[in-house]
């Protein structure tokens, strides 16, 4: 019985905070899981894109949300410099 206690104690994943993420321990590895933003994403991929386009008069290349709440935006200028721009997903503000 001690036994078989220890051994399923042992395949039980133990979840410890560090941060701003989880670590997962499965054993010997470990994985982090970043959290998901505090507040919820209102602004859509197609609202930031317009957004970045309507900030920088450029292209838009690609579009990609961050977990830090944030979409990175890649946009093409003068059909030759790129360049990246951060919209906030909640409130739909330009960061450079």
């Amino acid at each position: 019985m001690t036994l078989a206690l220890a051994v399923t104690a042992s395949l039980v994943p133990v979840v410890a905070r560090a941060g701003d993420s989880q670590l997962f321990s499965g054993g010997a590895n470990f994985v982090q899981v970043p959290e998901k933003p505090a507040e919820p994403v209102t602004i859509s991929r197609d609202r930031a894109a317009e957004i970045a386009r309507d900030a920088t008069g450029g292209r838009v290349l690609s579009v990609e949300l961050e977990d830090s709440g944030a979409y990175r935006v890649k946009v093409l200028l003068d059909g030759e410099r790129v360049r990246t721009v951060h919209v906030d997903a909640r409130s739909g503000t330009v960061k450079d």
